[in-house]
């Protein structure tokens, strides 16, 4: 079975405050685009095409000369409903199935695609939606009326149809001369029967700038921490809060836990603190030997009351010896106890320096750390 993806990407960037075509907005380290198309690049998918303007055709070739799929692109015409035809005449006509997503909805999942897929065999036609949330009001010409909520949906997309079906719609459409604000309004007009697919996961199409913040929000802090300590004798290793096997501990006023003080000031940076040694110094016995898991439940403590909340945290362990790999998973375990979060929010990994530098020496041990803090799951004003 041939199932095709048609994708209209001649969207402005008005809207989100861009000067151009929001789909090439940069998400970090490709356009957003790219994630929309990723989605699609599955075996069942025969093939991808981005339905764009004649004005953003040259950067849409450059931007999947580097994506590994069957992707082409067609030139729109001057309404959505007429590049979407283009789109439809350029297909193979042996395609089985077309699949109709917008390029501005990137996070469209696998599971509701593939649900999508299978019920559209089923009904030759498969539209997702999505539940109101929200309250609905009628606007009436005396006032209003209340509606329902349950017995209505957004319309989202992809769209599935048949391909001659829909080709047949579409053609029949521009003869005509209709318009229609989707592609199941134009097929329901021809008397297609429109099966539904409620999707409850996200599946937000960027329309404003707000929207742009789900791959860059304002609320997010980073913060990057290092430490190093001397290697002696007749001290234990303590790395995580775990104690490890060695001939040798770490050297400190504390229990020289290199790791959790590196995530301490990584945690302390995100949230524009004073680093370690200005909160526990040294100089005060109080700290003496103490463990410095609980150091980090007062840094936990500290950055809560300022509102802060932890979204994963990163740190990689620079020793020679010993081989830390055995113990990286109750290492993660025990940092995530300790500031009560799910593990899989604490990714730690241990490398040598190939015998260079005070690590690959074995007189020290190094570890850096880096966060990403979330600030009362608001937005901060700028």
């Amino acid at each position: 079975m041939k199932i095709n993806v048609l994708i209209p990407c001649a969207g402005e960037g008005k809207r989100c405050n861009l000067s151009y075509n929001k789909l090439f907005y940069d998400i970090g380290s490709f356009p957003l685009i790219v994630k929309t198309i990723n989605a699609f690049i599955r075996e069942d998918i025969n093939s991808i095409t981005l339905i764009c303007s004649e004005q953003d055709f040259s950067t849409f070739k450059k931007i999947i000369e580097n994506i590994n799929a069957n992707i082409k692109l067609v030139l729109g015409g001057d309404t959505r409903q007429k590049s979407v035809y283009n789109g439809l005449l350029s297909l193979d006509k042996d395609t089985d199935f077309v699949l109709i997503h917008d390029g501005a909805r990137p996070f469209i999942d696998q599971k509701t695609i593939s649900l999508a897929i299978e019920q559209a065999k089923i009904y030759n036609s498969c539209v997702v939606c999505g539940k109101s949330v929200n309250s609905l009001r009628q606007i009436t010409s005396d006032g209003s009326i209340s509606l329902d909520r349950d017995s209505i949906v957004q319309v989202q997309t992809p769209q599935i149809f048949k391909y001659d079906s829909i080709l047949k719609y579409y053609t029949s459409a521009l003869e005509d001369n209709l318009s229609f604000t989707d592609d199941a309004s134009l097929a329901q007009h021809y008397n297609e029967k429109i099966h539904l697919l409620i999707n409850e996961n996200n599946n937000t199409k960027i329309t404003t700038q707000e929207d742009l913040n789900f791959f860059c929000p304002k609320n997010a802090y980073i913060g990057h921490g290092w430490d190093t300590h001397e290697l002696v004798e007749n001290r234990k290793l303590i790395l995580g809060g775990v104690d490890i096997p060695h001939t040798k501990g770490l050297l400190g006023h504390s229990d020289a836990d290199v790791l959790v003080h590196a995530i301490m000031d990584a945690l302390l940076s995100a949230s524009h603190n004073r680093d370690i040694g200005t909160l526990f110094p040294d100089s005060d016995p109080k700290y003496k030997g103490i463990s410095s898991l609980l150091l980090l439940k007062e840094v936990d403590m500290i950055i809560k009351k300022q509102g802060y909340i932890i979204g994963n945290i990163s740190a990689v362990i620079m020793a020679q010896k010993p081989k830390l790999n055995p113990y990286l998973l109750d290492i993660q375990k025990s940092i995530a106890d300790a500031l009560n979060i799910d593990i899989n929010r604490i990714t730690i990994s241990a490398t040598t320096t190939e015998k260079l530098g005070l690590c690959g020496k074995e007189e020290a041990i190094s570890s850096s750390a880096c966060c990403l803090l979330y600030k009362n799951g608001q937005e901060e004003n700028n």
